[in-house]
């Protein structure tokens, strides 16, 4: 088991493990309260009108765009898989830091989100911007972790000797 002492003198441990679990338990929690305070249709509004938090059922992908929850499954299931394997297998350390922490968003947001359709068979999303699709925490998750990951391939330094 990982101590305390070594999460805080080794990032790679934090990036890698515990922002993952981070994720996926802020992403749980936040569902669980929406499920329980909020009524399905109905909205609480935030922020002054920007934002409302109401509860949607998305049996779909990311953002509601397939209707199918198979293409989704299998995805986050690969994702969490490889991820699984990559840090059993020690790789992760030799991955940069912006490597490590987009792909520990993406697992993180796609273990949360897998989590509801296998017991829920869909996904709860209650984030609504009104000019976006809903979403959830995992959703921001998985979007951030992609966009820090093309951020890292295409302009930064995907090897990580010189990786910060």
């Amino acid at each position: 088991m990982v101590t305390d002492d070594v999460a805080r003198r080794d990032p790679v441990i934090v990036q890698s493990l515990f922002l993952p679990a981070a994720i996926v338990v802020l992403d749980q929690v936040t569902k669980l309260l929406v499920e329980k305070t909020v009524p399905t249709g109905a909205g609480i509004s935030v922020l002054g009108g920007l934002v409302e938090i109401s509860r949607i059922y998305n049996p779909g992908s990311a953002l509601g765009v397939l209707s199918t929850a198979r293409v989704p499954i299998i995805v986050s299931c690969l994702v969490v898989a490889a991820w699984i394997i990559v840090v059993a297998q020690g790789i992760h350390k030799h991955l940069g830091e912006k490597l490590r922490l987009g792909a520990g968003m993406v697992v993180g947001g796609a273990a949360g989100n897998l989590i509801d359709r296998i017991r829920l068979g869909h996904v709860i999303d209650f984030i609504d911007v009104h000019i976006w699709p809903v979403f959830n925490v995992a959703d921001i998750a998985v979007c951030v972790g992609a966009a820090v990951l093309i951020y890292s391939l295409v302009i930064g330094n995907p090897g990580g000797r010189n990786s910060k």
